[in-house]
């Protein structure tokens, strides 16, 4: 009789042994290229030959069509989709090495450690790695997306990748998304993922994309609904893999909980190695048609992918203006009205038109760009630059602004020096905020000429009122304006990405983020961190709230082709 260790060890056989019943069949993938004996097709279809070979990958050598000696491969994904794993994999058989030489090849300095939804890669890294007949490949091996950390985390992992990429690739051969291919339909976390993935990707790209499934024993487990794929991708090529990496570290920890115990079966951990084999045996079939489908790609500039980032970057940036512009434009606004009120509806009085001049000359805070980051504060009517020239390294994550010298490396316990808000309303810009002349709401020249040369005090202050009531009225216009800039670029950034919407990802980021307080509310998360991913929240609500008018209001705006014939009448008398 067996007991419940070796009876966890028999089910677990079982469900490795079904994915090697089909280790010599080569179709293990929902899009394969080749068709099996039940297929129906004609004889005269065009399929694309088999170029590479499980003997010959199996001892780390590589074939090329058109001579390729080298690849560059991005793989990204979702935080727990095994990316790391399947580095491995691809290193460990380059060597050419089997299941009982596999070597572990990341280094322990880029591993962050933490929970499971935690990324476990700290930043973006580029390894490179050779096969047994020299060819080359660059993997650039990414932080996983939608960590539990946050949103702002996930922007720090984007930004190391954009830099990554900056620093070392100029050109992509392919991009690996990795998701778990046990999950029927996307869940909430793995939705925000491949919809932001999908948009740090240009059009350009699309046909460079691939995705493969992990955790896939065989392809009867395969769950995965293809038609929650990203629309531009659902044609895309698809693989599955049960990772032999992940099976033998399984199959060493087991054997060694059975020689702690001393109580070692042999047969039982003969049965686990030939599993792992199998394992190995069957990764290899699908990393030859991996190999297979890069060989037929054509190199991509990484120039567009830099581009899209710093786009949406701008586009950050402007929200930021247009929320600080809206404030304070809200405050003028408000002042004005309120001498609005004082008047008789008709008349401006001399010591109300100097105060309605007052108001309007006010300068406004807007941000200036600079050479350096800083640390600036972005709570509502707030412009401080709270430390110039910060000396730690940017991020996008306000818990890595905690060292800085604004906090002390306090946990804004006393909050910052400069401004006493919270470290959360921080964050690293490479600008800085400055009083600046309104440009976008001035003195009417003409009509205070008009004013200065009335003939009579009583037509005087009727051109006072007539010049308060349509600034109050441009203050609306010129709001939407700027507004109507941020939808110009949101819409230029969706017609350049995969995505097709800047949006859409922000609206993913607001279900992330309420799932995530949904979580933490329902698993005694201390109340600070609650209070924090609220504020989170509330920003990102924000945030979408302006894009989504951004767009409307972009949209509605007349085309260069019907301005043009507005201004020939308007000149003609047409």
């Amino acid at each position: 009789m067996l007991s419940a260790s070796e009876t966890s060890h028999r089910d677990w056989f079982q469900a490795t042994s079904l994915a090697a019943e089909s280790i010599n069949d080569t179709s293990n993938n929902p899009k394969d290229r080749h068709n099996n004996d039940d297929d129906v097709g004609s004889e005269d279809e065009d399929i694309a030959p088999i170029l590479n070979t499980t003997d010959e990958l199996g001892r780390g050598n590589i074939k090329s069509n058109k001579g390729r000696t080298e690849f560059t491969i991005l793989i990204v994904g979702e935080t727990g989709t095994g990316k790391t794993t399947v580095l491995s994999l691809i290193a460990n058989v380059l060597a050419g090495n089997k299941p009982g030489s596999y070597e572990k090849f990341n280094k322990a300095a880029h591993e962050a450690g933490g929970g499971e939804r935690h990324s476990q890669t700290n930043k973006a890294y580029l390894y490179c790695f050779e096969s047994r007949n020299g060819v080359k490949f660059n993997i650039l091996d990414t932080p996983g997306l939608a960590d539990t950390r946050g949103i702002a985390q996930d922007e720090q992992h984007k930004e190391s990748i954009a830099r990554t990429i900056k620093d070392s690739i100029t050109t992509v051969d392919a991009v690996l998304i990795l998701a778990n291919g046990t999950v029927p339909r996307l869940g909430v976390a793995t939705d925000y993922a491949l919809s932001t993935l999908s948009s740090m990707f240009p059009i350009t790209l699309a046909k460079n994309i691939g995705f493969l499934f992990t955790n896939v024993s065989s392809p009867l487990s395969w769950n995965f609904d293809e038609e929650s794929l990203p629309e531009a991708l659902r044609d895309n090529p698809l693989y599955l893999l049960d990772n032999p990496v992940a099976m033998q570290d399984k199959y060493l920890r087991e054997k060694k909980k059975m020689e702690d115990k001393h109580r070692i079966n042999q047969n039982l951990l003969r049965t686990l190695k030939a599993s792992v084999e199998e394992g190995h045996m069957k990764a290899l079939g699908e990393l030859v048609k991996i190999v297979d489908w890069l060989d037929t790609l054509s190199s991509q500039p990484t120039n567009d992918i830099l581009s899209l980032y710093n786009q949406s970057q701008n586009i950050e940036k402007r929200i930021s203006d247009v929320l600080a512009t809206m404030e304070q434009m809200a405050t003028k606004k408000k002042a004005l009205q309120k001498i609005q009120r004082e008047t008789d509806g008709t008349k401006l009085t001399i010591e109300q038109y100097k105060q309605y001049e007052s108001t309007i000359e006010q300068h406004v805070y807007k941000q200036t760009e600079t050479s350096k980051h800083n640390t600036l504060c972005a709570a509502p009517k707030c412009y401080s630059n709270c430390h110039e020239g910060c000396y730690l390294s940017f991020s996008f994550d306000p818990n890595g602004l905690l060292n800085c010298w604004a906090f002390g490396g306090e946990k804004g316990t006393h909050g910052c020096r400069q401004c006493d808000h919270s470290y959360e309303h921080h964050h690293h810009y490479n600008s800085r905020w400055e009083l600046c002349e309104d440009t976008q709401v001035t003195i009417d020249q003409d009509a205070k000429k008009k004013y200065d040369d009335a003939m009579s005090e009583k037509e005087q202050q009727e051109i006072g009122m007539r010049q308060l009531n349509d600034t109050i009225d441009n203050m609306d216009i010129a709001l939407s304006e700027s507004t109507t800039k941020v939808g110009l670029l949101v819409e230029e950034y969706a017609r350049l990405s995969l995505s097709g919407s800047f949006s859409g990802q922000v609206k993913k980021s607001v279900s992330l983020l309420e799932l995530n307080l949904e979580t933490m509310r329902g698993n005694g998360t201390d109340e600070q961190t609650i209070k924090s991913v609220e504020k989170a929240l509330a920003r990102m609500q924000e945030k979408l709230k302006v894009v989504e008018k951004a767009k409307r209001q972009a949209r509605q705006r007349p085309s260069m082709r019907a301005r043009l014939h507005d201004a020939y009448n308007t000149i003609t008398g047409h």
